[in-house]
């Protein structure tokens, strides 16, 4: 079976139309104001693409990033490819039972509704990072319990 391949798309932001308004930043973590430079910016690394930015822009300032060109090859690969979170668009990869994250892109709700369906779930450091995966991250600690409640912990594995 060939690996499929989730993509998120984060969002970017006109600065040219932007009224500054800031309601971005007071509904999503993702948004951060530049004093400096007097703009909003987005960080797309924790961005999911869920949308809810948009909606709520007065100004239609914020619009989802399509990039096809950030596609990496997958097919017939068994490890899932770096996830460059400067150029990687992917949340996750789904190989035969299992959901592959990337701690910087963990989905909880993903992860456990994968689990649910009876896949395991497997997080993984940056590939191209010298960080290590410190086991004591407050999501992995939250999924634990979660996984722990219903006897289910074997079905997460950090790596």
């Amino acid at each position: 079976m060939l690996p499929i391949t989730f993509k998120q798309y984060s969002v970017a932001i006109d600065e040219r139309v932007c009224s500054r308004c800031r309601i971005c930043i007071s509904i999503c973590e993702c948004f951060e104001y530049d004093d400096a430079r007097d703009v909003i910016r987005v960080n797309t690394i924790s961005c999911k693409g869920c949308g809810i930015c948009i909606a709520s822009c007065p100004s239609s300032a914020i619009y989802h990033v399509y990039d096809d060109g950030i596609f990496y090859d997958v097919i017939g690969k068994r490890e899932a490819v770096a996830f460059d979170c400067l150029n990687c668009g992917y949340e996750c990869v789904e190989e035969e039972g299992k959901l592959i994250f990337c701690i910087r892109r963990l989905n909880m709700g993903k992860a456990l509704e994968a689990i649910r369906e009876g896949k395991e779930v497997v997080i993984k450091k940056c590939l191209l990072s010298d960080e290590k995966i410190d086991e004591k991250e407050e999501k992995i600690l939250k999924m634990e319990e979660i996984l722990a409640i219903f006897k289910m912990e074997k079905k997460m594995k950090v790596e």
